[in-house]
């Protein structure tokens, strides 16, 4: 069949990229939709490809599995979640597989938790130009990672890592726990890698490519963001309905766990107006993107329902054609038979070409799940700047203080103290002009490093937003040619089921 989307479909991407959509930047909430594309695209592509459930019936009346072709049309180009970086990623290939368990001696009560003396490792296997480096870690590697990379890179837009789930861990064989948290490292490493400034981050390099345990960090603590395990499953085309949709479920929960995780900024007194402006529409948007994730769940479902019904409806046509052709007593009564299966097999087709279509729309709608998931991370970004105007101005109240209490000490008269006091308070008052020096460079440090989160925050602000908007108009165009080109392949399937069952027309009229 040919790997290319009807006329129908190629059409309506043409009238798709006429949509007057403006592509200029606009830092004002009103004045900003969530679809621009920008002037010259380009996207990734992959392979996009479904299971369907199998429908086990007597070996006479099976769906012939040699058609499963026309199950459904051509797949189309499946449209990335997060965008690419403008730069070219230095690792060109990230999985995470094979995990193994190790047994980890422990002492006191920590061993009664069964499970509690051993933990899993990894197998990170990473492209590097020619070369694959394999190297093997374990979660406390990982977390020892985002605590440098959030310490290294305050005010970016870092990817939340995966939470370690305690009480999951301790039945991981039984939930298939050890798999999913394989996926969810692999989708975690490969956000980190497609940054453009994390994306090529020592650590980061280190961390793929060269054995042996990562050290703890021992620096301040920094506040990492971390997701849920549910966040992170696989995308993988469902094998149960039910799952279709199951990447939403737990996304509006991992957002909330997510803000409630990290310490509430203090208050701060903010003068960027600009700043603001984007603070406040980011809250707008995240309320709106879990609105729409919200309305997507419920649009898989819907789908998933037609499609089991229309499977259970194929079932029992394929088992009443069974019947009619044993109770059979002349030709006529088993050509009837056989127009029956077939019809039947047609509704059970179209049901498992429903369930593909079903797993691409998980797919495309899956950019609203990525995006809602990043907004962590802008909340951590903006928490950076807040806690770093505190500390800024904690230090400028430390050097009044200290200003004025030198200065009282400076305008203290020496005619009526001793000698012993003179010497005390020439003494208080060297020591207070070196807590001073040191405030002030203190001060000037944290000054840096302010203005730096800063402008990491006006850079990462303007990459989101680009890379949004043509993630979304990705999104919708790979949506709009599903369903065009599904609804093309639908139409000619019943043509068909017509063209066979027209004699039935012919003498009913």
């Amino acid at each position: 069949m040919a790997a290319e989307p009807s006329p129908a479909a190629a059409s309506a991407v043409e009238d798709l990229e006429t949509l007057p959509l403006d592509s200029s930047y606009s830092s004002a909430p009103a004045t900003d939709p969530l679809l621009r594309p920008p002037a010259s695209p380009s996207a990734a592509s992959a392979a996009a490809g479904g299971d369907h459930d199998p429908f086990v019936i007597d070996d006479d009346f099976l769906v012939d599995e040699e058609d499963d072709d026309d199950v459904g049309p051509p797949a189309p180009t499946a449209i990335p979640l997060v965008a690419a970086a403008a730069r070219a990623p230095e690792f060109a290939r990230i999985a995470v597989s094979d995990p193994k368990k190790h047994a980890e001696p422990t002492s006191g009560a920590a061993g009664v938790i069964p499970g509690s003396g051993s933990y899993f490792s990894y197998l990170i296997t990473t492209r590097v130009g020619e070369a694959e480096v394999r190297v093997r870690r374990r979660f406390r590697d990982v977390v020892a990672l985002a605590d440098r990379l959030a310490a290294a890179h305050r005010g970016l837009f870092i990817p939340a890592r995966p939470d370690k789930s305690v009480v999951e861990g301790q039945v991981m064989q039984r939930h298939d726990f050890v798999n999913q948290r394989c996926s969810a490292l692999q989708r975690y490493l490969r956000r980190l890698a497609a940054h453009p400034v994390v994306g090529h981050s020592p650590d980061l390099r280190t961390f793929l490519t060269e054995p042996g345990a990562i050290p703890a960090f021992e620096g301040e603590q920094p506040r990492y963001w971390t997701t849920t395990l549910s966040s992170a499953a696989p995308s993988t085309p469902a094998k149960a309905g039910r799952d279709l949709f199951g990447m939403f479920k737990g996304l509006k929960q991992t957002v909330v766990n997510g803000m409630v995780a990290t310490k509430p900024p203090p208050v701060e007194e903010e003068t960027d107006t600009e700043f603001l402006a984007h603070k406040a529409r980011f809250q707008d948007l995240q309320q709106q993107l879990t609105t729409t994730s919200q309305q997507a769940e419920a649009l898989v479902k819907a789908r998933d329902d037609l499609r089991t019904t229309t499977a259970h409806l194929g079932m029992t046509l394929i088992k009443l054609a069974k019947f009619e052709r044993e109770q059979a007593t002349c030709s006529p009564q088993r050509r009837r038979a056989a127009d029956i299966n077939n019809f039947g097999s047609s509704v059970v087709k179209f049901s498992r070409s429903q369930a593909k279509l079903n797993s691409e729309i998980v797919k495309h709608l899956g950019s609203i799940h990525e995006y809602l998931e990043m907004m962590i991370s802008v909340h951590h970004a903006f928490t950076d700047r807040s806690n770093a105007l505190h500390h800024v101005q904690s230090l400028s109240a430390d050097l009044f203080f200290l200003h004025t209490r030198a200065e009282k000490l400076e305008s203290v008269s020496s005619r009526s103290r001793s000698i012993d006091q003179e010497w005390t308070r020439h003494q208080k008052l060297g020591g207070l002009k070196e807590t001073i020096s040191a405030t002030e460079a203190a001060k000037s440090h944290a000054l840096k490093e302010y203005e730096n989160i800063k402008e990491n925050n006006t850079i990462e602000i303007k990459r989101f937003d680009k890379d949004r908007r043509r993630d979304f108009v990705q999104m919708l165009k790979g949506f709009i040619v599903n369903q065009v080109s599904y609804s093309d392949h639908y139409a000619n399937m019943w043509a068909k089921v017509a063209d066979e069952t027209k004699v039935y027309a012919k003498r009913s009229n």
